[in-house]
């Protein structure tokens, strides 16, 4: 067949002309010239949800103006938070990190890292599963707490410090639970001593407390089995466990068993207070996994899970210092660090709690508050008064908990 290639050539320019016509019609795109129109657009399909649409238009904002010290910055921000409600940790985590490491100084790394810290939470697992991500929350959260405690950050950050501590230690204690089914009973006094070492007044310390009675007895420890099962039936009366743990304690009190302190083997253990400090003028009995003496300061520090034992009032903390007036009478009881107490018929958590022997109160400072049925009372200082139970708030003021964990944690 013989082509006609005059016929030819003027289809192709007819159809060249018309396609120059058509793009005529289109006007070319331009881009913006200011990028506070792309970031409206997006933080409007945020705010309504539409996390892909809003990364796409923050995206763009960042290619249009990859150097623009606030929209770009502010859309690298909004662009995690994105894939945080899209629940792509993984992703969100990448992001903040980004962000954290190219704009160290920048005033919204305190919001970054508690994102981190949040990423992380709503990955955890339940107790007898990996707690890789608790850990990593914690570490989170903690950093926040640390570095930058006034801020709203830091206020929300303690709470979920208190729920991943008890976690990890949970997770322990499942670990213990397994080593008991197995008979390594070594194994399940070690664990259990770590975890009042690692996690005091970690919410879970009576159940701890007995396996580790139960452990050492097993072992043929019962003057070392003593010393737990007597902290678990006179810290937690109320306790299903205290209650099993004192049909064992009251059998060896009844063989004529004597404790031994601390516990020679088998990981960390209580120790008793020195003789030091006048008991007559100390209404508290204290014991801890470690004891200082400092003389050139008067001192004693107790160290690791201690507690501190009073008529209608337990001290749980991680470190107690009990400074001495000459001749052993006590000057001053300091708890510091995580600190719970029980007494005045409610449970107060602070980050120090000083005990004077003038006044006979105990103050709680440092984010101290009282835990309601679905709230905190917070206070700049909470006092209770020893001799009555009478408790004191200065700042009261109530919070909402904090939601729980996705999954029902």
């Amino acid at each position: 067949m013989k082509i006609n290639y005059t016929k030819l050539m003027v289809v192709v320019i007819i159809f060249s002309f018309l396609l120059v016509g058509c793009a005529g019609k289109r006007k070319a795109q331009s881009p913006p010239k200011d990028p506070a129109v792309l970031y409206t657009k997006g933080i409007i399909l945020f705010n309504k949800g539409k996390y892909k649409e809003a990364i796409e238009v923050f995206t763009q904002l960042k290619n249009y103006f990859p150097s623009d010290e606030l929209y770009a910055l502010k859309a690298d921000l909004r662009t995690a938070d994105c894939h945080f409600f899209r629940k792509e940790y993984p992703e969100a985590i990448t992001r903040y990190t980004e962000f954290k490491k190219r704009h160290p100084f920048h005033p919204d790394v305190p919001y970054v890292e508690f994102q981190i810290g949040l990423c992380y939470y709503r990955q955890i697992l339940s107790k007898d599963r990996d707690q890789e991500a608790t850990a990593k929350a914690l570490a989170s959260f903690q950093n926040v707490v640390s570095n930058y405690p006034d801020t709203i950050f830091a206020q929300e950050a303690r709470d979920k410090v208190t729920f991943c501590r008890r976690r990890l230690a949970e997770h322990d204690l499942c670990i213990a639970h397994f080593y008991l089914r197995k008979g390594k009973y070594p194994a399940v006094s070690n664990r259990s001593a770590l975890i009042l070492e690692k996690y005091p007044a970690s919410g879970i310390d009576d159940e701890v407390l007995y396996y580790f009675g139960i452990a050492l007895h097993k072992q043929n420890r019962d003057s070392e089995a003593l010393t737990p099962l007597t902290r678990l039936v006179e810290d937690y009366p109320q306790s299903p466990f205290a209650k099993k743990g004192q049909r064992l304690l009251a059998s060896l009190k009844e063989q004529g068993v004597i404790a031994a302190s601390p516990v020679s083997e088998g990981g960390p253990s209580m120790t008793e207070p020195p003789e030091k400090i006048r008991k007559e003028a100390f209404p508290f009995h204290i014991t801890a996994t470690n004891t200082e003496e400092i003389p050139e300061k008067n001192t004693i520090l107790y160290t690791d899970g201690a507690v501190a034992i009073g008529e209608g009032i337990t001290i749980y903390s991680e470190t107690i210092l009990v400074t001495m007036e000459e001749g052993g009478a006590p000057r001053e009881m300091v708890a510091m660090g995580e600190v719970r107490v029980k007494g005045g018929g409610e449970e107060i958590f602070s980050k120090k709690a000083t005990w004077s022997p003038a006044q006979q109160i105990l103050v709680m400072t440092k984010d101290a508050k009282i835990r309601g049925a679905a709230e905190w009372i917070r206070g700049d200082e909470i006092t209770l008064h020893l001799d009555t139970g009478r408790i004191e708030i200065k700042g009261k003021r109530v919070e909402k908990m904090d939601e729980e964990v996705e999954g029902g944690l």
